[in-house]
Parts: structure tokens; C-alpha cells; sequence
């Protein structure tokens, strides 16, 4: 089994809330199931930080964005994808779902 057999890429994209056309964030890479958990996992806590925190307008926690997250293996088979409205408060707690999912993914070697 190859390095490469053993990552996961991923692609996360996420609007601005209210403003579904508006691109906030786009962000892909590729890494093992630990790198993309770990990467992942701190989306979420900038998710948190950037429009969770006191400083951002209270009614942009409730504005819906619009969400595309994929995280699949190199041959393209897909081990998690989402895509489709979202309350902004409810982004993390996606983000977190699918870090863990990247976190506990593996591949059986085949004989």
C-alpha cells in the first residue's frame, strides 16, 4: 500500500452568511486521515472564532450559508460529502462530524 493509498482529500467551501453567492472560504489539501481530521477540526474552530465570536454582526450566527464539504480517497471513491444551506451556528458542529469521520477512516489491504 502506497503513501498516497493512505490520504484523503478534501474540499471545503463555505459562503458568506446571507450572501449564498458570496465565497468566505475555500480551502482544499490532501493529507493521511490524521492531517485531515487535524485540519479540519481547526476549521471549525476558526468557524467559531470568525462568526461565533461577540465581534460579528448577532444576526449573521443565524443567516444560512451556503456549504460544500468532500472529503474522498485519491482512486475517488468518497468517504463523506455535504453540499447544500446551512445555518451559520450549525457550521461547526458540521466541521467537527466530518473531522471526525476523516479522523477514523481506513482503507483494509487487500490481499
Amino acid at each position: 500500500m502506497s503513501d498516497q493509498d493512505t490520504e484523503l482529500i478534501y474540499l471545503l467551501e463555505i459562503s458568506r452568511p446571507g450572501r449564498t453567492q458570496e465565497l468566505w472560504w475555500r480551502v482544499g489539501n490532501v493529507g493521511t486521515p490524521a492531517q485531515a481530521s487535524a485540519a479540519l477540526a481547526e476549521l471549525a474552530r476558526r468557524v467559531c472564532r470568525d462568526l461565533l465570536s461577540p465581534e460579528p454582526r448577532r444576526c449573521d450566527r443565524a443567516r444560512c450559508c451556503w456549504y460544500h464539504c468532500r472529503v474522498s480517497w485519491p482512486d475517488g471513491v468518497v468517504l463523506d460529502e455535504t453540499e447544500g444551506r446551512v445555518r451559520a451556528f450549525r457550521l461547526a458542529v458540521e466541521l467537527w462530524r466530518v473531522s471526525a469521520i476523516a479522523g477514523s477512516a481506513g482503507r483494509e489491504v487487500g490481499g
